[in-house]
């Protein structure tokens, strides 16, 4: 893996929408929205964290004390990792 998000996490499949019935629609809705603000707890559980932008997820890792520079793919691996390991700590020991 080396370290880079596999294809499900970098293009997440969207879930259905309830009230048109089109399928892949229902998508968070992320761009105005201030980077202090972000749940990261909820895009993690439902597996939306990657539609963040490159510079959402530079704000998590610069504030986890992550190295941020490189590709969108393994900034959002990292994220996830960290993600997991705040909540599941004995699974990184």
């Amino acid at each position: 893996m080396f370290d880079r998000a596999p294809t499900a996490w970098v293009n997440p499949v969207l879930p259905k929408c309830t009230e048109c019935g089109k399928e892949n629609s229902v998508k968070p809705i992320l761009g105005n929205t201030k980077k202090k603000t972000i749940n990261w707890l909820f895009l993690l559980l439902t597996q939306m964290l990657g539609f963040c932008t490159l510079n959402q997820l530079r704000y998590f890792c610069k504030h986890n004390k992550i190295h941020r520079t490189g590709a969108k793919d393994r900034l959002l691996y990292v994220t996830y990792m960290s993600l997991l390991n705040q909540l599941v700590p004995e699974w990184f020991e």
